[in-house]
């Protein structure tokens, strides 16, 4: 069974390679961002051509209302959060 990992600040640098890795390792990623949506979805259209699918979930994490947004979005779509 494939382990759910959030990843935040997925979109570039270490966070986009950390969010690779796992994909590519069969976990189930949740690529978090806060403003770069287009590197974030560039992310996803790369992935996607190895026939990984990432979801995507815009938050800022910095910000209480956001860290809870994207735990709610891991636990409603896959029920746990392993990484």
């Amino acid at each position: 069974m494939k382990k759910v990992a959030i990843v935040t600040g997925a979109s570039r640098g270490i966070g986009r390679e950390i969010a690779k890795t796992l994909a590519k390792n069969n976990s189930q990623v949740i690529a978090n961002y806060n403003k770069s949506e287009e590197h974030a979805i560039k992310l996803k259209e790369e992935l996607a051509q190895e026939n990984i699918t990432i979801d995507l979930v815009q938050a800022d994490v910095s910000k209480r209302e956001g860290a809870k947004k994207l735990a709610k979005y891991a636990i409603e779509h896959y029920g746990v959060i392993d990484i």
